[in-house]
This record gives structure tokens, sequence and C-alpha cells, in this order.
């Protein structure tokens, strides 16, 4: 029998998976090639990933050592994932002791042992610290500040992760409540000076008035001949430049212990109610022999519709007006004008606003003076020092003192040679207004 050629080409006959022979160009061959290429490919991007996440990882565990807080990661149960050097050296833990894997009640174990516990937050101590922690922990929001019994201060902030667990930021503040309790001692000691100080002008303002009153009276008794003629014309202007000295004086002595017991916080408002155009009324009678002696024309301007009587104290108010008016006419040449204004205005987010302004057309006061106003004692800051009768400077300043403790805002408005406007405003519901009856 003749033999037949032989099927075998050059090389071994390709063989599937099941073992079976294939020939190399046929279509399992070709299949088998590809399925091969294709688990290679994968191997070789499982190994990029490899690659990457290492990289990664060693990118991470950098950034870790390189930054300055003290940084620990603890999984779902609570055991160290991972932390930095400067979280080792925060407590003095070996790389061992710190290992990943342990415990953190492992490592308060260790911390107990070498008198790093802590003995309360920067509220206190005990039962109360713990409730504070456990909530904190419950929430692990904001941060939490804790004092070690070594005398170190520690502030740890705490973030939950997607995955389970927390990262826990550590840093050491000893130096900044060092630097706080520094402040809160020399904030402490200005306090008591100024408590000292306001004591002594308070003490001294009201040693003052009893001679002053003296002097005072018997010059008004002398002036008004009470007890005869004075027919000396030289010494009634003597006595007349006494009187008006005394009653100068006295202003400044007033003014110093309302300075006193504003910055002490003892001046006590007594609220009342009342009508706001009849104080004016009262306020401008007093400034009636002033007027007349400069040819002032002072008016009084309302709105069209009623000002409500309001619910505030009402000593204070006529003390702003006061001031604002006697300002007003000090500065303000013979001949001139001076208008006091009271305005309601809407607003429908505190239910409109009372406005009392005083407006002059006298000297005025430049900006830079006009900054200032409602300095203590500045006599350059303060209307009074711009020509006329001086003074402490302290007019404006117990304005703006007593205008803030009323609820209010003050507001100053001035041109050298044109004149000036202050005004001052209060929210409605802050002087709990009322209709008239």
């Amino acid at each position: 029998m003749a033999a037949f050629p032989s099927q075998e080409m050059s090389g071994a006959a390709a063989r599937d998976e099941d073992g079976s022979r294939t020939s190399p160009g046929s279509v399992d061959a070709r299949a088998t090639d590809a399925r091969r290429l294709e688990d290679l490919r994968a191997e070789c991007r499982a190994l990029r990933k490899q690659l990457d996440a290492a990289h990664d990882g060693a990118i991470f565990a950098e950034a870790l050592e390189a930054v300055s807080e003290a940084i620990v990661i603890y999984d779902a149960d609570g055991r160290l994932v991972t932390c930095n050097r400067n979280f080792r050296e925060l407590y003095g833990y070996s790389e061992e002791e710190a290992r990943p894997g342990v415990h953190f009640a492992e490592l308060g174990q260790i911390d107990v042992a070498r008198g790093h516990v802590v003995v309360g937050d920067e509220y206190g101590g005990g039962d109360d610290y713990l409730q504070r922690k456990a909530e904190y922990r419950r929430k692990l929001e904001g941060s939490f500040i804790v004092e070690l019994k070594d005398g170190r201060w520690l502030k740890t902030t705490d973030r939950p992760m997607s995955g389970g667990g927390f990262v826990s930021v550590q840093v050491d503040i000893t130096e900044i409540k060092r630097n706080e309790e520094v402040f809160r001692k020399a904030m402490e000691q200005a306090e008591a000076a100024a408590r000292s100080k306001s004591e002594f002008l308070a003490n001294i303002s009201h040693d003052l008035r009893t001679p002053l009153n003296a002097i005072l009276g018997f010059s008004e008794m002398v002036l008004g001949e009470v007890s005869g003629p004075f027919e000396n014309e030289t010494y009634r202007g003597y006595l007349q430049n006494i009187h008006k000295g005394g009653q100068l004086l006295l202003s400044i002595v007033n003014d110093i212990l309302d300075t006193a017991k504003l910055d002490s916080g003892k001046y006590c408002l007594r609220p009342e109610r009342f009508d706001p155009i009849e104080v004016t009324q009262e306020v401008l009678a007093t400034f009636t022999p002033i007027a007349r002696d400069k040819n002032l024309r002072i008016t009084v301007t309302a709105p069209p519709e009623a000002v409500p009587t309001v619910v505030t104290d009402r000593r204070a108010l006529i003390q702003v007006m006061n001031n604002l008016v006697s300002n007003a006419c000090k500065h303000t040449d013979t001949g001139g004008a001076i208008d006091l204004r009271w305005r309601l205005t809407k607003d429908r987010t505190d239910g409109g606003r009372l406005e009392f302004s005083v407006t002059d057309d006298g000297a005025g006061m430049p900006a830079e003076l006009v900054a200032k106003i409602g300095e203590p004692f500045i006599a350059d800051g303060s209307a009074t020092a711009l020509r006329g009768e001086r003074g402490t400077g302290l007019g404006f300043y117990i304005c703006t003192k007593l205008v803030k403790l009323l609820g209010g805002t003050l507001s100053v408005d001035s041109t050298p040679g044109e004149g000036t406007t202050v005004a001052v405003q209060w929210p409605l519901q802050s002087l709990d207004p009322a209709p008239r009856p």
C-alpha cells in the first residue's frame, strides 16, 4: 500500500487547552492565542495597579512624615493603621509600640504608665470631662483640647473616614495656652486698673462737687443782691467770672463722673414712657439765655405724623440732647441757626427707626476731627477744641456711650465753614413705642 505523505508541518502541532492537537493556522489556535494575550494584558494591568498603589503609598507616607502635626489613622475596630513620626514623638512611643494593628487602648495604657494622663480639658475635669469627650468621639466634629498631667496642652481634631475608622490630627498647643494665660492676666490687671481709675474719678468728682456748689450758690446770692444792693461794678464783673468759671468746672466734673460710671458699667438705666417732643421743649428752654445772647434761631421740626411715645431712660436721653445742643450753640456764630429735628423712617427688618438730629450752620469740623469723635480725653478730637470754651473732650464720648447703652447709633456729618449735623437713631422696637393716648 502506498504511503501517504506526512501532514505535519515544520514544528510541533498546536494543542488546544483540552490537549487536542490543532493546526497553528486553525480558528481554534487563533482564539487560544487571543485568550493568552488577554490574560497577559490583565496581568500587566494588575501589576501596573500594584505599582501605582505602591507609588501612591510612598507619596502618602512621605507626605505623612512631612507635615508638622501628629497624625494617626485608626480603623473601624480602633486599631492603628498608620501614623507619622510626630505622633510617636508627641507621646514618646517607639515604632514597635505604635505599630500597625495596635489598639488605641493599648496606647492609652502606655500613656498611663508614663504619666501622660489627661487631667481635664479647657472646661475642667471629672465626670463632666468624660461626658464631653464621649460626646466629641460620638460626633467627631470640631476639636478637643486637653491638659496633660505634665502640664502640656494638646489639641485633637478627629474626623471619620468613609470606609470606617477615623483620622486624628494632634498638635501641642502648650505655648499658645501659656500666651493666653499671660494675656488673660494682663487683661485682668488692665481691668483692675480701669476700675481703680473709675473709682478714683468718681470719688474725686463727688469731693469736688460739694465746694463747687457752695461757690456757685454764694456767688449767685451776691449777684442776686439777696442781702442788699451790690454797687461795685468791678467786683460784680469778678463775681460773674467766678460764677461762670465755677459752672464750667462743675460741668467738667459732671462729665468726668459720668465717664467713670459709663466705663465701670455702673450707669443704671431707668426706662419710663414719655413724649420725646415734650422732652425736646424742656431741653430747648434751658438754652434760651445763650440763644438770646447770641441771637440764635433755634427751631424744632417734627414729622406731620405724630411721633410715638417711647420707653427708654429719660435722663440719659436728655443728657445726650443737652450735650448736642450745647455744642451746636457754642460753635454757631452770632445770628446763626440751629434745627432740632425728629424723623420717623420705615424699615421691614426692625420695624422702623426714630431719629433725632441737631443741625447748625457754625464752624464745622474737618474729617480728621470727625473721625476722632467718641474718643475720651482727646481735646483736639472734640468740637470744643475748635474755638470758644474749652473742655475735657468728653461730651461726644459720653454721648456715644449713652446712645449705645440706649440701643442706638450716633453719626456726624460736618464740613468746615458750613456747619455740622449730629444724628442719633434708635430702632423703634428697642424703644418700645406706643401710640399716644
